[in-house]
């Protein structure tokens, strides 16, 4: 009886340790990846980034010739992949974001490590979700090519939102940038 309730208080103990040691997923980004974002904006150069658009979805490869910078991208993208999946919200003032986390159930997303950067494969589980995905690839494509400029605004959602409220959701010219009000 006694070596049942000591595993029961190791079971506790470290299930409580697993639960606390989770980096928070609702309200704004810990400073750290506040401060990746940061870093590759402003190293926006130093990532090279290619992208595979089809019928389904998109891959896109991003590196980096530095190990640094490499760390950090797989590092944001594995807390946001993580965010994502919890359903938490991401850059709630940005539409296109908006519209990402509400289809992102409708997702399949593998992430391939890469030893100079990550590798990531969307689908699409139907013809809107496709749209989003390739909106939002296009989007980061914008990152990595304007850094903080592109980082800092709106961009448009792949579906009108007008069309979606009426049942028909209607294309939008994706991707384009929009004045941060």
């Amino acid at each position: 009886m006694k070596t049942i309730r000591t595993l029961t208080h190791v079971l506790l103990i470290s299930s409580t340790f697993s639960l606390t040691a989770q980096p928070a997923m609702r309200g704004p980004l810990p400073d750290e990846q506040q401060e990746i974002i940061a870093e590759m904006a402003k190293r926006h150069q130093d990532l090279k980034r290619a992208v595979e658009l089809n019928d389904k979805g998109y891959t896109a490869t991003t590196t980096t010739t530095d190990k640094a910078l490499a760390a950090k991208l797989k590092a944001h993208l594995k807390y946001m992949a993580a965010r994502l999946d919890s359903k938490a919200m991401v850059r709630r003032w940005d539409p296109a974001f908006v519209e990402l986390v509400e289809y992102y159930d409708q997702l399949d997303t593998k992430i391939t490590e890469l030893d100079d950067g990550v590798k990531v494969g969307v689908i699409g589980k139907n013809a809107d979700a496709v749209k989003v995905a390739q909106n939002h690839a296009r989007i980061v494509t914008g990152f990595t090519k304007e850094g903080a400029k592109a980082v800092e605004r709106e961009h448009k959602p792949a579906l009108t939102k007008d069309a979606a409220e009426n049942g028909s959701k209607k294309e939008a010219e994706p991707a384009k940038p929009e004045a941060k009000k």
